[in-house]
């Protein structure tokens, strides 16, 4: 099963950028006291969170909404 951190990098990449996509990864383990690499399936709801705030001002809710559940079916 691929990990969160790639899959998200994978997703999120082709709109902001892969440094971007891993920064938002690394920032959501961080604040659950984990490395980007630990993180697993149970953490969706506070990568989600980050996602939404990054892609808020530049993305319409369909679009991050979209790339939220290509994320879920990439790790789940």
């Amino acid at each position: 099963m691929p990990d969160l951190r790639s899959v998200t990098v994978h997703v999120l990449g082709p709109l902001v950028g892969e440094m971007v996509a891993d920064t938002c990864v690394r920032a959501t383990a961080l604040s659950l006291g984990k490395t980007a690499d630990d993180l697993l399936p149970e953490d969706l709801p506070t990568l989600e969170a980050n996602v939404r705030r990054l892609l808020g001002p530049i993305a319409p809710t369909s679009t991050i909404d979209s790339l939220i559940a290509d994320i879920e079916g990439g790790v789940v």
